[in-house]
């Protein structure tokens, strides 16, 4: 099977092509604010990397988050257009299950995703090595993200990714790597391959709202 995977939930905009449960191309780049310019740029160029014509994809997948908002808008548009466009299935895979998924498939521990939320909050989730979900997605504090895995997990071992993981304080074991500390397209794509479409819709997690105000106007006149 053929993937094109894209994920655009952090910084880092990140394209890769799996076939036959490898990854075999990938393009990234980390120019702030550029995801809706530079994004379909590494789409053409992973496929000529690959050799392979958008009409080669089975099927394509893309990282819903939790992320950017806007990144995460631009990265899905663009998933769905291009999955419109060719008739093939479009997967969502989680932003955080993708850096779980990217730890080997050799250790056994239980894989706790963190991310930067900003406002002083994290991103966080635990997957079992097959997997499966122990803590879904949300958005806490440090130390209640702490309080909320130590109760959640117990005595199991444990290790975590990503970037802003030692945030979460001393006592966890942690592993790094360019797969690891941000969500990447190579897992999203490995991922899309197993996950079943329609399970796994192309719909956003943002685990939180906005933040936005909406302004509190008088009744239009008209």
């Amino acid at each position: 099977m053929r993937v094109l995977g894209i994920e655009t939930s952090t910084r880092r905009g990140s394209v890769a092509l799996a076939v036959d449960g490898k990854v075999v191309s990938v393009q990234t780049h980390e120019e702030p604010n550029a995801h809706a310019e530079r994004v379909l740029g590494l789409v053409e160029r992973a496929l000529a990397d690959a050799s392979l014509t958008r009409r080669a994809l089975d099927r394509l997948a893309v990282g819903v988050g939790p992320g950017s908002f806007t990144g995460l808008r631009v990265g899905i548009a663009l998933a769905e257009g291009i999955a419109l466009g060719l008739e093939r299935p479009l997967v969502g895979v989680g932003s955080l299950r993708a850096m779980a998924q990217a730890v080997t498939s050799t250790d056994e521990r239980v894989r706790i995703a963190v991310l930067d939320a900003r406002r002083g909050e994290l991103f966080i989730a635990a997957y079992a090595p097959a997997g499966e979900e122990l803590v879904a997605p949300t958005a806490l504090a440090p130390e209640a993200a702490r309080e909320l895995l130590l109760g959640t997990l117990g005595a199991r071992g444990a290790v975590t990714v990503g970037e802003s993981a030692s945030l979460l304080g001393d006592g966890f074991s942690h592993l790094a790597g360019s797969e690891l500390d941000l969500p990447h397209a190579g897992s999203v794509a490995l991922l899309g391959a197993v996950l079943e479409p329609a399970s796994a819709r192309p719909e956003p997690v943002y685990v939180r709202g906005a933040g936005a105000t909406l302004p509190n106007l008088p009744p239009s006149p008209l």
